[in-house]
């Protein structure tokens, strides 16, 4: 596991594996998550989420009664909610009480039943994912196989997905295999994508490299908004310290962020404004600096 308080809380002793090596072995009762993390990572990690308060700007997202059907009925039940330029709103939720419909429906991967969707002001209810792309809408996928990449293309054909019809990416037909190296290289450079080898297949990466390497085409676009689902699922906790930090100068830089993530820590940890999710409605907006995470599983899951 990379979960650290999952291996303090139930094992005896720990073995810390690094680069395919064995670097050390304590017993659990005489570590800490800093030391264990120290020695995964190969130097200190921040455990917790570095960020100034959020600066909020004009409404970039806009929610309107929206209804989505899932594949056993209504999945999002007359949701409405804003997001600001300049601040990460998270939605908390058990899992499958409609954070993934809605999500698919705002990226143009799944129809509303009901209800609109406002981008800057304009009315983009059901567009298709191209036309929201094309607005400045990026998507960081909660299924990264699934949804996020080729795993049998490289890490080139990776970097393109979603821009690979315009320029300088494509032109009169033709793909443009300068541009697109350059594209891979800022992408592997600015995001640590490890081995940074263009012509590696996706599946051949870590997960957590996976996930770094789509993170890094989305930002590329220099997003107004970004849905981002489950960014640190499956990733190791160097990658996770990483990712935070990106998402954090992404909200600095004047995007606007709707986060879902079933880690309650994390997201409490990155949202400036925390919407609670279940059986597909919002039932409730909470300060997560102020709120406790006892306060919110309680609304999670519909306790007294």
């Amino acid at each position: 596991t990379h979960k650290l308080e999952e291996v303090l809380a139930i094992s005896d002793e720990v073995t810390v594996m690094r680069d395919g090596k064995a670097v050390g072995n304590v017993k659990t009762s005489e570590t800490t998550a800093k030391d264990l993390a120290r020695m995964i990572v190969g130097r200190d990690v921040l455990l917790r989420v570095d960020k100034t308060d959020a600066k909020p700007d004009g409404t970039v997202l806009e929610v309107k009664d929206l209804s989505v059907s899932g594949k056993n009925g209504p999945a999002v039940k007359g949701v409405s909610f804003k997001v600001h330029a300049g601040e990460i709103v998270g939605i908390a939720g058990i899992e499958g009480n409609g954070q993934t419909e809605l999500i698919e429906a705002l990226s143009g991967l799944a129809k509303a039943t009901g209800g609109k969707v406002e981008f800057a002001g304009n009315d983009v209810t059901n567009q298709s994912a191209r036309q929201l792309k094309e607005l400045g809408i990026a998507h960081i996928p909660e299924d990264r196989h699934k949804r996020g990449l080729l795993l049998h293309s490289d890490l080139a054909e990776n970097s393109i997905l979603g821009v690979h019809y315009r320029p300088p990416v494509a032109s009169g037909g033709m793909m443009n295999n300068s541009a697109i190296n350059k594209r891979v290289g800022e992408i592997i450079k600015n995001f640590d994508v490890r081995p940074g080898d263009p012509t590696l297949s996706a599946k051949s990466l870590s997960g957590g490299n996976q996930q770094k390497l789509i993170i890094g085409r989305e930002f590329d676009l220099n997003p107004k908004l970004l849905l981002v689902s489950q960014p640190t699922r499956g990733v190791d906790i160097g990658a996770i310290e990483f990712i935070h930090r990106k998402l954090i100068e992404l909200r600095d830089a004047g995007s606007a962020v709707l986060l879902v993530s079933a880690e309650l820590e994390e997201v409490t940890a990155l949202s400036d404004r925390l919407l609670v999710i279940r059986e597909g409605r919002i039932v409730g907006e909470v300060d997560p600096k102020v709120t406790s995470v006892e306060e919110i599983g309680l609304m999670m899951t519909g306790g007294d």
